[in-house]
């Protein structure tokens, strides 16, 4: 064998482990690393396992190297101007107070080499508004690229009684979490006595390009994106991600090797089914 030859079975092999290809350990392995990595007082994944919210573990890149996202959500209460005249009106102000009006997103995906877990950043498009991961769309994989990209609709509280949906598309590729906007819808929650539910009533809505929507085109729109709209070729996916409670998986940790099921649980519980309809 040449050395050209030998370099490029070298650089190919290379290439296949450093990409997450078939040289990449299983899912229960890299848990297995995640949970046996030193844990260092005021480092970012002792924080995380300290602090509130939800954890996850996924593959959103699909490069066979598994993830471990939080998700922190912050609400307020009921505002003291409100002062609700009657239990409805005090019932449709806790719906309002329980919409976040902010969340925290943080990403951690095991390094090429399978013996780290290191930070993922974050970065936005257009609009800093954390996507709410627990309720995606769909996924779209793209052809061209092979880029899967997930579908969010993501509900945040503005203001005392004001809302905001926005449209959002995630993914991550080149080391990052991309975060995009589509869409976004604009209103305010009508609190009526006779009704304990507040009511949304739509102001505006527009696309990330400026293009004002209608309440009926929003809905059209929203519904598209939802169903994984696409070029032609692209395939589509219902996508879903397990997610538990970071206080359940501090819990655990009293149970000899207690934590492995639960990070276990939530990894088969990250799903991409070809949407075929």
């Amino acid at each position: 064998m040449n050395c050209k030859k030998a370099l490029g079975i070298a650089l190919a092999a290379a290439a296949c482990f450093f990409s997450g290809g078939a040289e990449a350990a299983s899912p229960e392995e890299q848990i297995d690393v995640i949970l046996n990595l030193p844990t260092t007082h005021g480092d970012d994944l002792e924080m995380r396992l300290r602090e509130s919210g939800d954890f996850a573990v996924t593959d959103l890149d699909r490069n066979g190297r598994i993830e471990l996202l939080f998700l922190q959500e912050m609400r307020n209460g009921v505002p003291e101007e409100a002062e609700p005249r009657n239990e409805n009106e005090r019932s449709a102000w806790e719906h309002i107070a329980s919409v976040p009006v902010s969340r925290k997103l943080y990403a951690y995906e095991i390094s090429a080499n399978g013996k780290r877990l290191d930070p993922v950043a974050v970065i936005f498009t257009d609009d800093e508004i954390d996507p709410n991961l627990r309720y995606l769309e769909s996924a779209v994989r793209e052809a061209q690229t092979g880029i899967t990209y997930y579908h969010v609709a993501t509900l945040t509280r503005v203001g005392g009684a004001g809302y905001r949906v926005s449209l959002q598309s995630v993914s991550l590729q080149n080391g990052a979490l991309q975060i995009q906007t589509i869409a976004s819808e604009f209103g305010n929650y009508g609190i009526y006595s006779e009704q304990g539910t507040p009511e949304a009533v739509f102001d505006h809505a527009a696309t990330r390009l400026g293009i004002e929507l209608s309440q009926s085109a929003f809905s059209e729109f929203s519904s598209k994106f939802a169903a994984g709209f696409g070029a032609g070729g692209d395939e589509r996916f219902k996508a879903s991600i397990r997610w538990f409670p970071v206080q359940a998986l501090r819990e655990s940790k009293i149970q000899p090797n207690g934590m492995r099921p639960l990070m276990l649980e939530s990894w088969q519980g990250f799903s991409l089914t070809p949407n075929n309809a």
